[in-house]
């Protein structure tokens, strides 16, 4: 059964009979569609302009965002971020490190 000489068939020893085998190559499909989530168009628009534009912003906070406007520090950081361009729901991926930043400044 065991060859005890030293030599011999030491590689069919660890062997299995069933080799693992390599799944067939699949075609990648991106998971995400071409069309960009609601809200992603306004962010956009809104991230270009200026910290300054305090009109833009507050339409921004009040009819997008739908949060009250003693908020807008904490959107602006948010949006500055730009980790809700990665997000499947921009507008709440910003409301959540909105509510985040808020508290880290004291709003």
């Amino acid at each position: 059964m065991f060859d005890h000489s030293g030599q011999g068939n030491n590689k069919m020893r660890f062997r299995t009979r069933n080799y693992p085998s390599v799944p067939p190559k699949q075609d990648y499909a991106p998971t995400r569609s071409a069309q960009k989530p609601p809200g992603y168009a306004e962010i956009e628009a809104v991230s270009q302009s200026s910290a300054t534009d305090t009109t833009a912003w507050s339409v921004f906070v009040r009819d997008v965002m739908k949060m009250p406007e003693s908020f807008t520090p904490a959107i602006q950081e948010a949006v500055r971020q730009q980790r809700w361009k990665i997000a499947p729901n921009p507008v709440a991926s910003i409301r959540t490190i909105a509510y985040q930043e808020a508290k880290k400044m004291g709003l």
